[in-house]
């Protein structure tokens, strides 16, 4: 059969030529629009801007990055060292009056000082039980601070280098025994001295008088 590219009818050939060219752009959309629904894709840099990302996951089965292990530890941390005990050559006891001399009747106060000599912190018990204060007068043992408070918890008690400790007490000048029992006479004027005592060190001290 033979094609004919002449439009022939009864209307004007313009009219023929309009209307093969409406078909033919009618072609050309419907062409385009299958191609673009077959591909599936977009040139718009605004459209490809706006499409969203997948984000990556774990697949089962397949691989995963190895977790990290946290820690809370901080670096160049270590256990404190354990403070040791104070030995006897690394302290020093001293065992003072806060005068000279007092009036009969008076009451001196006396002070048990305790220092670190060592080059490292120390720990002592510095508690009722493990301190004393005693007054003498030659070989008469007049006043012990433990008399009439003989107990008490500990107190372990870490000495710095070079740092002293200090407890102080009143003495009321009148005698004392063991346990606090009987009648207590007052000190006589003379010469007196005091002594320390921590735990089982013993350190003579001040020397001081009552005056009459």
């Amino acid at each position: 059969m033979a094609l004919h590219w002449r439009p022939v009818g009864p209307e004007p050939a313009s009219t023929y030529w309009q209307r093969r060219a409406v078909v033919a752009t009618g072609l050309v959309l419907v062409l385009a629009l299958g191609s673009s629904l077959l591909t599936g894709g977009s040139d718009d840099p605004d459209e490809l801007a706006q499409m969203p990302r997948p984000t990556p996951s774990a697949t089962a089965g397949g691989p995963s990055a190895p977790a990290v292990p946290s820690s809370s530890a901080t670096p160049g941390a270590s256990p404190s060292a354990a403070v040791a005990i104070c030995q006897p050559e690394a302290l020093r006891i001293e065992a003072l009056t806060d005068a000279d001399s007092y009036a009969v009747g008076a009451t001196p106060r006396l002070t048990l000082r305790v220092t670190n000599t060592g080059t490292a912190p120390c720990t002592r018990d510095l508690g009722q039980a493990a301190v004393e204060l005693v007054v003498f007068s030659g070989r008469d043992r007049i006043w012990s601070s433990d008399d009439c408070a003989p107990g008490g918890p500990k107190d372990v008690t870490t000495l710095e280098p070079g740092t002293a400790v200090s407890q102080r007490v009143t003495w009321n000048g009148r005698r004392s025994r063991p346990g606090c029992e009987g009648d207590t006479a007052q000190a006589a004027p003379g010469t007196y001295r005091v002594q320390g005592r921590v735990g089982q060190l013993r350190e003579q001290g001040a020397v001081f008088r009552l005056t009459g």
